[in-house]
């Protein structure tokens, strides 16, 4: 499965896998096109704050327990843990100043290991996204990548799982004649560009 593909999938914990993202962490706009991936209102630290609290709100905890975060220039979505019932995650997703209803995600087992024990292990407070530091990666990616007419794509925030259970910033950056990905720590150092 390629780095681009629109259908992945993410693997919590190698006991539990959630319906739409890759093991390798891509991050892929379905909606963006030309005009949306030249226009990066989204990148921003006020823009990604303000968005956190609105998605906040909406999910009824701060802070959320987080499964994914991600950034693009035309959305800002969270895969969070409902707090009514902790072992159930939604999508919400925030656009154009305000939060859509949630969307749930399926989470499955594969292997043994107890699936509400496996979502925790991924689960992460989003007081430990930081919006200036997701801002200066978005910024600072394409450049990073030294690829021919790099532009940023969006960026995600997961556990590192089943690798580290470090917390991880995946941010794309698609060229002209290649797409790299440049990875981060939480606190926005570049560990590898891949």
């Amino acid at each position: 499965m390629s780095r681009r593909s629109s259908i992945a999938t993410l693997t919590l914990s190698l006991a539990v896998t959630l319906s739409g993202c890759s093991a390798i962490g891509s991050v892929t706009n379905p909606t963006a096109d030309a005009s949306t991936t030249a226009k990066a209102d989204l990148f921003t630290a006020p823009a990604i704050d303000q968005a956190i609290q609105a998605l906040a709100k909406k999910v009824g905890a701060s802070p959320m327990k987080v499964l994914e975060f991600n950034v693009y220039s035309n959305l800002i979505s969270v895969e969070a843990a409902d707090p009514a019932k902790p072992n159930e995650v939604n999508k919400f997703t925030y656009r154009d100043g305000s939060v859509e209803d949630p969307q749930p995600v399926k989470l499955t087992t594969t292997g043994s290991k107890d699936p509400s024990a496996a979502l925790k292990e991924n689960l992460f407070d989003s007081t430990e996204i930081k919006p200036e530091v997701l801002a200066k990666l978005l910024a600072e990616a394409a450049a990073a990548s030294k690829i021919e007419g790099a532009k940023t794509g969006g960026l995600l925030v997961k556990r590192d799982l089943p690798f580290s259970n470090d917390i991880q910033i995946l941010v794309n950056v698609d060229g002209t004649r290649a797409d790299k990905q440049v990875r981060a720590t939480v606190d926005g150092k570049i560990t590898e560009i891949v």
